[in-house]
């Protein structure tokens, strides 16, 4: 029952608390508790799940589940209350003020008293808890410049206590903030002196322009650190508490992840393997925060001397990979994004990325979780879902778009170091696992991470979904349950990878099986996860189901595809001409495999043409490439049958992202069948 363990701690490290501080729960708004929570916790669960076993881990996580529990009977909510109210309508459906990304305010009410909680200071526009800017007038049509600043005008009204000893309060605002301060009801002009006690403040703005700050301090220093500042009025048990109660949280989940992270590394147990990965983590993260994020991008490359790097037979696995190109993939992720930390963005209108933000807002906002933003599915599905949860855990900022992508783009690479350890050795995959990481972050694609695109999502998900295939066919039933749910729910985020998804299936099949030998079934269908051949297709079959009976339920067409692209896209439409579909088919195929819109050869796009060209040759047999793993060959072909079925455009890239990981890992694999370097399967 470790992974219950696991729930509850991530349960207990996200709620949201009421009382301020590093580690106050969602949203994760704070650059400490956005890396700690959400980059370093997912990382240290994959990486060590056995410590959740120790008394002292569960120690830990009773203690923040108690003081949760305790934080939201006894305590009343830190920070004061920010409502807006544009002046002009927004969103469909929408009734009275918006909602902050904020599970602290009033988030299921359709009119919040509080669109957010505001527990820090707005020093710009971006700080501000105003992403509803992103959404869409109630006609659905595109936001008007008047919907947006600087044409927009927007009332805020701020609202809460402060329970002081005698000081100065002041409330400083930027130039396009017209506000006047109440304190206790009486106007507050400057600076002023304010007795010892429990006042009331309220501040009454108007905004526009863009000019936006608004900054209350204390003595001059800033106000959330000095003094307790409350939505409501405090009990004198609360004010008591406060003082001294507050850093429980902090020191709990502090040694959690201390203890977690002592357990890894001794889990690790090689000098030299943490010093390889201290030091490429300490590089990365150095030339990012110094304006070098070219080289980053070159150090992720160069990441593949970690062959060089003596390893302990017991680490020639998914961990040691982990530790010595998944950590300081992690720093180059958590770093490079590290500004867009309690920060929100205004997207660009009428691109993908803006019509699932919207879309997110409809679902968890407004409440429909089915309908999913809206009756068919003309732009992807489930990455909308994927979208309104990240809101859900950081706030108006996009920056779990970023965490996310890299975690999927991980993923990827660990399943080509899995296939390449497999049938060539632990050192051979080490380059395959950077191999998948480099075509990304040096080739054209690059600028798809934090996007808020589907692709890198879908492609995240079946490469987790190929991981627990390969993992489950000695395992429990549970393991290739899970393949079977991640694939569907990777079909569901781009329904053109429906083939990817069926494909997953084909790791039943086990990685030592060559391509050469599928003639002869005797030879492997023995060995076969039959578990797994039924289970995944079985569970992508009742998902097909139930997104047909959605569509049925909304519309009265029982159709995967109705009202989607399909019909602009399909690749084979009656009356095209043979030549027209052929020509089409070469442009759009030899787009997915040179990473280029239009196709042009590409050096960094080279592993993923050269992993293509093997796949071929080693189905028609070309002596040495028989040899390949055939559930990685065939996985390919998976990979790319979307390609005769519809073609797509925009977001130059974006396509090849499903086809990295493979094709990297089967151009690795053929290298190493061909070269001189010793082959040792599985070590």
């Amino acid at each position: 029952m470790t992974w219950l363990w696991g729930l509850l701690a991530a349960g207990a490290l996200l709620w949201p608390d009421r009382i301020s501080g590093p580690f106050d729960g969602v949203p994760l708004d704070r650059l400490a508790e956005a890396v700690l929570i959400a980059g370093v916790f997912p990382a240290l669960w994959f990486a060590c799940p056995e410590f959740l076993r120790t008394a002292r881990a569960r120690a830990c996580i009773v203690v923040l589940v108690v003081w949760k529990v305790c934080s939201a009977l006894l305590f009343v909510q830190d920070g004061w209350c920010v409502r807006f109210e544009p002046a002009r309508p927004f969103a469909k459906d929408a009734v009275g003020a918006p909602h902050a990304w904020d599970m602290r305010a009033d988030w299921r009410s359709p009119d919040p008293a509080c669109s957010a909680i505001m527990t820090r200071s707005y020093g710009e526009l971006p700080d501000f808890p105003a992403w509803f800017f992103n959404l869409p007038p109630p006609s659905d049509s595109w936001p008007l410049p008047a919907d947006r600043p600087p044409g927009a005008t927007v009332a805020m009204r701020v609202h809460g206590y402060v329970s002081t000893p005698a000081g100065v309060l002041q409330i400083d605002t930027g130039p396009d903030v017209s506000a006047a301060t109440t304190v206790d009801g009486v106007a507050l002009r400057g600076p002023q002196s304010i007795a010892p006690g429990v006042h009331f403040v309220a501040i009454d703005a108007v905004l526009t322009g863009d000019r936006w700050s608004l900054v209350p301090r204390w003595n001059g220093q800033n106000l959330w650190s000095r003094v307790a500042a409350t939505v409501r009025r405090p009990s004198p048990f609360d004010l008591a508490a406060r003082g001294w109660i507050q850093w429980i949280p902090t020191a709990a989940t502090m040694a959690l992840l201390a203890l977690w992270i002592a357990t890894a590394a001794a889990a690790v147990g090689s000098l030299p393997v943490l010093a390889w990965t201290a030091a490429m983590s300490l590089l990365i993260g150095w030339l990012i925060q110094t304006d070098r994020v070219g080289l980053a991008r070159w150090a992720i490359a160069g990441s593949a001397a970690a062959v060089l790097v003596p390893v302990p037979a017991r680490l020639r696995n998914l961990r040691g990979a982990f530790a010595m190109i998944g950590i300081p993939w992690m720093t180059f992720v958590l770093v490079s994004s590290a500004p867009a930390v309690g920060r929100f963005l205004i997207y660009e209108v009428g691109q993908d990325y803006w019509m699932f933000q919207r879309f997110a807002y409809r679902i968890v906002m407004q409440g429909y979780w089915l309908e999913g933003g809206s009756a068919v599915f003309y732009f992807q599905p489930f990455y909308r879902w994927i979208v309104g949860l990240l809101h859900v855990v950081f706030g108006d900022s996009s920056v779990g778009e970023w965490y996310w992508d890299g975690a999927c783009l991980l993923a990827g690479a660990l399943l080509s170091f899995r296939i390449a350890r497999t049938f060539a050795g632990f050192r051979w995959g080490l380059i395959a696992a950077v191999s998948t990481l480099a075509v990304f972050v040096l080739g054209t694609a690059q600028y798809l991470i934090g996007q808020g695109l589907s692709e890198i999502s879908s492609a995240g998900l079946l490469n987790m979904a190929a991981l627990c295939a390969i993992a489950g066919r000695h395992r429990r039933t549970a393991v290739a349950t899970a393949a079977g749910v991640l694939a569907t729910l990777a079909f569901y985020t781009r329904l053109n990878n429906l083939f990817m998804a069926l494909g997953v299936a084909l790791f039943a099949l086990p990685l030592d099986v060559p391509v050469r030998a599928l003639v002869r079934p005797a030879a492997w269908w023995r060995r076969v996860s039959w578990r797994t051949v039924v289970i995944v297709p079985t569970i992508i079959g009742l998902g097909l189901l139930g997104f047909a009976w959605r569509t049925w339920h909304y519309t009265g067409v029982f159709s995967l595809f109705y009202g989607t692209q399909r019909d602009s896209l399909a690749m084979w439409v009656p009356g095209r001409p043979l030549g027209a579909v052929l020509q089409r088919l070469t442009h759009f195929l030899m787009m997915v495999l040179t990473v280029n819109d239009p196709p042009r050869f590409d050096l960094y796009a080279l592993p993923i043409l050269a992993g293509a060209g093997v796949a071929v040759l080693s189905i028609v047999g070309t002596p040495g490439l028989r040899d390949l793993p055939a559930a990685a060959v065939l996985f390919f072909f998976a990979s790319i049958a979307g390609v005769f079925v519809a073609a797509g455009g925009a977001y130059t890239g974006r396509f090849s992202i499903p086809v990295m990981p493979i094709t990297c890992a089967l151009a690795v694999c053929a290298a190493a069948r061909l070269s001189r370097w010793p082959v040792g399967r599985g070590g």
